[in-house]
């Protein structure tokens, strides 16, 4: 039976999670089917981590851009600063496919945007991430389209990062494997 494949990305008003927390999750099976989580008040944190961790249920691989310094260890300690246990999480196997392109490929610069480009892989010219917290607070004071520009700026990363992993497949099949031989 083939693994299951989830790409995920986040988006966050803090690259530091002691000092910012989650604003948003997306999912996208290896299909293209994506969907966004969203916590539309700061409140609302620890009910978006708790439905991350039961989507994540029915995955048997996690797949990322850069995950493996941002945003596994994100999660993992807004995670536990609800005091939801992060093993389940975290025993999930992982493919970071920025570690992919660094360790394996030979390229002048190894962001999601170049190596996008270097594939031919067409990207919206949207928000960046950078600009999520200033979104955030926007959408906090009630103005709908900075939410939804956060929507969609977590949106083409997935789309994005799930065509980088479409022409890496052969580059990471080996952890593929692995991670069907434990599903």
């Amino acid at each position: 039976m083939a693994a299951r494949i989830v790409v995920l990305d986040i988006e966050t008003t803090s690259l530091e999670a002691d000092a910012g927390i989650l604003v948003g999750v997306g999912l996208m099976s290896d299909a293209g089917r994506g969907e966004y989580l969203e916590a539309r008040r700061t409140s609302e944190e620890k009910s978006l981590l708790s439905k991350l961790v039961r989507r994540l249920e029915s995955y048997d691989v996690m797949v990322t851009w850069n995950g493996r310094g941002f945003d596994i260890p994100f999660l993992t300690t807004r995670l536990m600063k609800h005091e939801i246990d992060p093993r389940p999480f975290l025993r999930k196997p992982h493919i970071d496919l920025a570690d992919a392109v660094k360790n394996r490929l030979r390229l002048t610069f190894t962001y999601l945007d170049h190596v996008c480009d270097f594939f031919q892989i067409e990207r919206k010219k949207g928000p960046m991430g950078l600009d999520v917290p200033h979104l955030y607070v926007r959408s906090l004071e009630g103005d709908r389209k900075a939410s939804a520009s956060i929507r969609e700026h977590c949106l083409d990363d997935l789309r994005a990062t799930r065509q980088v992993f479409l022409k890496l497949k052969p580059l990471v099949e080996q952890q593929l494997e692995y991670a069907q031989g434990q599903a």
